[in-house]
C-alpha cells in the first residue's frame, strides 16, 4: 500500500478543514510539481510546467471527508449532531473523535435492545438518536466541545487480501494519492502544455473548492478524479463497476465528447482496463463545478472503485489506485496540439 494513502485517510479534515493535509501534501509534491498554491479558500494547486502555458488541463480531487457537527449539548453533556452525506444506521456503536479544543474520543451508543419498546425496536434510526458521550460531565463539554466543532470516524486501516484495504476517507484522499502518483510517472518528462492538479475543498457540500480552482487556472479541460460504488452485495450490478477492474470513465452531459475520446484512447493504448459509467444528470462530483467556470470548461470524470461509500470501512484495492494514476498521466501527455485542434476546432484560442 502506497505510504500516502495512511497519511492522508489518517488525517482528520471534515469540510472546512482541509488545510490540515496541506503538509503532508506538500512533502509528497516536493520535487515532482514545479509550482504549488494555496488558494484563499484552502485549495492546494500544484502545476507541472509544459513547454508552453498558452493551454492547461487540471485534474481535481476533494480532500474533505464526510463527517459530523455539534450542534447542541444536553444537560448530560452528550453531544447532539448534524450529518451530512452518511446513513444514521452507519453511526450506533461507532467510536468517534470529536474536534473541539483539543481532540476528544468519543462513541456514539443507542438505548439497549433490553430497555426498548416494541416500537423502538423497530423504529429507524434518526438523526435525533445520535448522541456522542466523550465522558465529562456538562460544566466540562461546554468548555472543550464549541458549538460546531466537527466529528470524524477514528482513523485506521483494515488490510484484506489481495491489495485490498478498509478504512475512513477513501473518499477522495485515494484520488489525491492518484494525483501524486501521476506527477511522479512524469516527472521526467516534456510535457505539451501545463498541468494542473488540484486538490480541492467542500467537494461533500459545496463544490465550491473546484468551482474557485477552475477560476484560478483557467484549463482548457478539467476532469474529476473521485470514487464510485464498486461491486456490494445487494447492489443492482448496472449501478457498480469492478473493484479492481481499473477506473471508471464517466459518459453522458457531464463528459465532454473530445474529452472523452482522449480518455478512451490513452487508456487503450497502454491497456488500462476501465468501466464506463452512465451519468445522465449531475455527477455528484467536481466535475459539476468546473463545467460552469467562465463560459464553460469541457470535463470529464475519472473514478476509482469503492465499497461501502461514506462509511468508516470504505473498501478499496490499491491497484485500481495504481491504474488511476497511471491513466491520468497518460491524458495528461495526450494533452497536445492535435488535441486542442479536436477540441477547438481551427480555433485554438
Amino acid at each position: 500500500m502506497h505510504k500516502l494513502v495512511e497519511q492522508l485517510t489518517s488525517a482528520y479534515a471534515v469540510s472546512g478543514d482541509e488545510r490540515r493535509l496541506h503538509d503532508i501534501l506538500r512533502s509528497a509534491l516536493d520535487g515532482i510539481a514545479d509550482e504549488i498554491h494555496d488558494t484563499p479558500l484552502g485549495n492546494l494547486i500544484a502545476i507541472r510546467k509544459g513547454r508552453s502555458s498558452e493551454h492547461s488541463i487540471l485534474f481535481a480531487a476533494h480532500l474533505d471527508e464526510v463527517g459530523a457537527w455539534v450542534t447542541r449539548i444536553n444537560d448530560k453533556g452528550f453531544l447532539g449532531i448534524h450529518c451530512r452525506s452518511i446513513d444514521e444506521r452507519v453511526w450506533p456503536g461507532l467510536q468517534v473523535v470529536v474536534h473541539g479544543t483539543e481532540p476528544l474520543p468519543g462513541i456514539i451508543g443507542l438505548k439497549p435492545v433490553h430497555v426498548m419498546s416494541h416500537d423502538e425496536m423497530n423504529k429507524p434510526v434518526g438523526p435525533e438518536d445520535l448522541w456522542i458521550d466523550v465522558g465529562f460531565p456538562r460544566e466540562q463539554v461546554v468548555t472543550m466541545v464549541p458549538i460546531g466543532s466537527t466529528v470524524t470516524f477514528t482513523a485506521g486501516i483494515s488490510k484484506l487480501m489481495n491489495e485490498r484495504f478498509a478504512g475512513k476517507t477513501q473518499d477522495d484522499r485515494l484520488c489525491g494519492v492518484a494525483l501524486v502518483e501521476a506527477l511522479e510517472l512524469l516527472k521526467d518528462m516534456t510535457l505539451p502544455y501545463d498541468v494542473v492538479m488540484a486538490f480541492t475543498v467542500q467537494e461533500e457540500i459545496t463544490g465550491n473548492g473546484a468551482w474557485t480552482s477552475g477560476y484560478f487556472a483557467h484549463p482548457d479541460v478539467g476532469i474529476a478524479v473521485d470514487v464510485t460504488h464498486a461491486d456490494t452485495e445487494g447492489v443492482p450490478e448496472h449501478k457498480t463497476i469492478p473493484l479492481g477492474g481499473g477506473p471508471g470513465v464517466a459518459v453522458g452531459p457531464v463528459a465532454n465528447d473530445h474529452v472523452l475520446e482522449l480518455i478512451r484512447r490513452r487508456a487503450k493504448a497502454v491497456e488500462i482496463p476501465t468501466s464506463e459509467e452512465p451519468c445522465m444528470s449531475y455527477s455528484g462530483t467536481d466535475a459539476d463545478a468546473l463545467q460552469l467556470v467562465g463560459s464553460g470548461i469541457a470535463t470529464g470524470v475519472l473514478s476509482i472503485p469503492l465499497r461501502y461509500m461514506h462509511s468508516p470501512v470504505e473498501t478499496a484495492d490499491q491497484v485500481d489506485v495504481d491504474r488511476t494514476a497511471r491513466l491520468i498521466a497518460e491524458v495528461a501527455k495526450g494533452f497536445d496540439v492535435a488535441f486542442i485542434g479536436e477540441l477547438y476546432g481551427t480555433d485554438t484560442h
